[in-house]
């Protein structure tokens, strides 16, 4: 796995892969910053005008719905159709799904063509169920309540669906990893979710297999996590060192902690 994930880094950094972002204004720092470390390149778009363009150099297609308004929803649904004709791998986060119905709706519309699917246990749940279960974007559901939904979607759709939590859960309907690894304290720093599955983005765009670039991606961003949280434990500084780690990662103790 850890052999995997240097390889992948590597490649990354050789290719430089271009990630359409698509994202939240709250997040967008962090989410360009956390693909900058990684050695792809970002870049952050909210005009339909540029959309065919980029959609055409870019290796992955990245939406995350956390700033929703009916401009954006206009502009998802051109990158989507866009993405399907140039054969550009769409990852898809469901940001407060559940909470509303325009996101609601938006975010099941999208899933649907989506390659990866990374939302909490409670967004996952809402796009297969019309109980409202969310506040805002904080979870009231645990992975497990969520993995019988993600099995489900996963199928339907032919996607890969990460359960985030304090255990993560991928599946693709076919193949299914529970991944346990991380620190309490990304809980606390605003984006980590969205910083997640920005490295699925980029991580999707060297590898063509959506479960083994979740996979990957997830490992890879937990185990930076849980390494920084040996030294770090408060959400400013933990940040900073994060994307650090995620730049520079020390594969030694990955190793390790990966092996217990």
């Amino acid at each position: 796995m850890i052999e995997e994930i240097e390889y992948t880094l590597n490649v990354l950094r050789e290719e430089k892969p271009l990630v359409l972002c698509l994202t939240n204004f709250v997040t967008q720092d962090f989410v360009a910053n956390t693909i900058l470390s990684l050695g792809a390149a970002p870049i952050m778009s909210a005009c339909e005008e540029e959309i065919e363009e980029l959609i055409q150099i870019a290796s992955t297609l990245y939406i995350n719905i956390g700033t929703i308004d009916k401009n954006f929803i206009r502009l998802t649904h051109k990158a989507v159709l866009l993405a399907k004709q140039y054969g550009k791998p769409i990852v898809f986060d469901p940001v407060g799904s559940g909470t509303t119905t325009i996101r609601t709706n938006a975010a099941r519309d999208i899933m649907s063509s989506a390659q990866i699917i990374r939302g909490n246990a409670s967004e996952i749940i809402s796009l297969k169920s019309y109980i409202q279960s969310t506040k805002g974007v904080e979870s009231s559901d645990t992975t497990d309540d969520a993995k019988n939904p993600a099995y489900l979607i996963a199928s339907q759709y032919n996607a890969t669906v990460i359960v985030s939590g304090k255990i993560d859960f991928i599946t693709n309907g076919q193949r299914s990893v529970d991944v346990e690894f991380g620190s309490q304290t990304m809980q606390l720093i605003t984006g980590m979710g969205c910083a997640l599955t920005a490295v699925c983005a980029a991580f999707h765009s060297v590898i063509s297999d959506a479960f083994d670039a979740s996979a990957l991606s997830t490992y890879y961003f937990t185990l930076c996590g849980e390494i920084v949280s040996q030294s770090h434990h408060m959400p400013g500084t933990f940040k900073s060192a994060f994307l650090d780690q995620i730049h520079h990662p020390n594969f030694k103790t990955m190793r390790g902690i990966y092996a217990l």
